[in-house]
C-alpha cells in the first residue's frame, strides 16, 4: 500500500494480521495501549484473524513442525478455522470481548496444537461474560461468515503474505495505509507511529515500510 500526499492523522487505526495459533495476541493489546496512553491520537485495534494454508505452513516451519504431516497440517486448518469462527461471532457482543475470547481460548493450546474442543471454548465464553445463546445463533448467522470473509479480503488488500502484520491505517480516508512487518520493537514501532504523526507531509521511505521486520 502507498501513502497519499493529503496523509493526515485524526484517529490511528492499528490492523493486526494473524494468523489464529499465534499466541502473543495479549502482549500485542497491550503494546497498542501503551502506545496510546503517550500520544495524544487515539488508537483503536483490530485483530484480523487470517486462515489459509500458507499462513499454515509458516506456522509449522516457526514451531519446526513435520511439513509433510498432512494429517496435522488439516488440523492445525480446522482448529485455526475454528478460532477464527469464534472470534468473528463473538464480535457481535463487543470486539474487546471477542479479544478476550481469542487471547484465552489461544491460553489452552498446546504445540503441536490438540483439535479444536468445543467444551474447552465455551467454558472460555462463560469465564469472559458472553451470552452463549446469542453467541450460538451469531455463529450461525451468514453475516458472520461474510464478516470472516472480509477479513480475508482485507488481509489480501492490505498485501499480506506473513503473518503477524501490523497495519496502520489513517481514518480520514479510507484508502490510505502503511503495512509494517513483524512487531518487535516497541521503540522502532512508537517511531513509525509518530513519524507519521507529526510529519504527515513526508513519504515514507521505502525502507520504513520494513523497519519492523
Amino acid at each position: 500500500m502507498l501513502i497519499s500526499p493529503n496523509w493526515r492523522i485524526r484517529r490511528v487505526r492499528t490492523f493486526l494480521v494473524h494468523q489464529p495459533h499465534w499466541q502473543p495476541l495479549r502482549e500485542a493489546e497491550l503494546i497498542v495501549q501503551r502506545l496510546s496512553s503517550e500520544l495524544t491520537q487515539k488508537i483503536s485495534l483490530r485483530f484480523v484473524p487470517l486462515v489459509n494454508f500458507k499462513v499454515i505452513d509458516q506456522y509449522m516451519a516457526d514451531a519446526h513442525l513435520d511439513s509433510h504431516n498432512l494429517a496435522l497440517r488439516n488440523q492445525l486448518f480446522d482448529t485455526a478455522y475454528q478460532l477464527a469462527v469464534d472470534y468473528k461471532a463473538a464480535q457481535f457482543q463487543g470486539n474487546q470481548k471477542a479479544r478476550k475470547l481469542l487471547i484465552m481460548e489461544q491460553a489452552h493450546m498446546t504445540i503441536p496444537v490438540a483439535p479444536y474442543d468445543q467444551e474447552t471454548a465455551y467454558e472460555c465464553l462463560e469465564a469472559v461474560g458472553f451470552d452463549l445463546d446469542a453467541f450460538r445463533d451469531d455463529r450461525r448467522r451468514e453475516e458472520m461468515h461474510h464478516c470472516l470473509a472480509s477479513d480475508q479480503a482485507i488481509a489480501v488488500e492490505m498485501g499480506i503474505t506473513k503473518t503477524p502484520a501490523v497495519v496502520i491505517m489513517n481514518s480520514a480516508s479510507a484508502g490510505d495505509g502503511l503495512r509494517l512487518g513483524n512487531l518487535k520493537s516497541y521503540e522502532r514501532f512508537k517511531s513509525v507511529v509518530q513519524k507519521i504523526i507529526t510529519q504527515p507531509e513526508i513519504q515514507p521511505s521505502k525502507d520504513l515500510f520494513h523497519v519492523l521486520q
